[in-house]
């Protein structure tokens, strides 16, 4: 940014730069807080980590470090609540930042299956939340294992939670009662045969 300001002719210092960025971090910390909180009275949010490359002091290089969000969008099946998501750093990938991040949350934790996700399960204490795990995780190992073409087993995988998005296409849009009342009679028996198939 300093090289390209300069172009201009704005010189500016990288330590000017850099102060001013985390001086607007720390200025934005409590907005970042009240969206969390927010965020985490919500009766259903999405959680994720994905890599980051930090730099590493002293060596020159780069470390591995995790982007870990929290998210909500409910507007394709006509939620009210506004779509956001909360970011933020940990230097590593287990579930202590995950719990960090998702505190005593107690709703739906949609998410794929990643074992960290598992420790955040209801407690025998009742703590914990509701894990939602995520359909096209699933269906990926069978997507990969079709693609070898030697394994029919996949291709039978992929048809029947095929059927399953066939369902959710036809009833997006509809209030969450009707929702429901058709994943009853539609979905439920589909998930049935393919539980006993699996």
């Amino acid at each position: 940014q300093a090289q390209m300001m300069a172009r201009q002719g704005v010189e500016i210092d990288r330590s000017t730069l850099a102060f001013w960025g985390g001086y607007a971090a720390a200025e934005i910390a409590p907005v970042v807080a009240r969206l969390k909180e927010i965020m985490l009275a919500s009766a259903k949010v999405f959680a994720d980590e994905t890599v980051v490359p930090v730099l590493d002091p002293g060596r020159g290089k780069t470390k591995q470090g995790y982007f870990w969000a929290i998210a909500r969008d409910d507007r394709p099946w006509g939620g009210k609540d506004p779509p956001a998501v909360v970011y933020s750093y940990a230097p590593g990938r287990g579930h202590a930042h995950g719990r960090a991040l998702l505190g005593a949350y107690r709703g739906i934790l949609q998410c794929d299956g990643y074992a960290a996700y598992k420790k955040l399960a209801p407690s025998a204490a009742g703590s914990g939340s509701v894990l939602a795990f995520c359909w096209s995780h699933v269906r990926r190992g069978f997507y990969d294992l079709a693609k070898s073409g030697n394994a029919p087993i996949a291709s039978e995988a992929l048809a029947r939670i095929a059927a399953l998005y066939r369902i959710e296409a036809d009833i997006r849009g509809r209030n969450a009662a009707e929702r429901q009342a058709e994943r009853g009679v539609r979905s439920k028996p589909l998930l049935a045969e393919l539980r006993a198939w699996f």
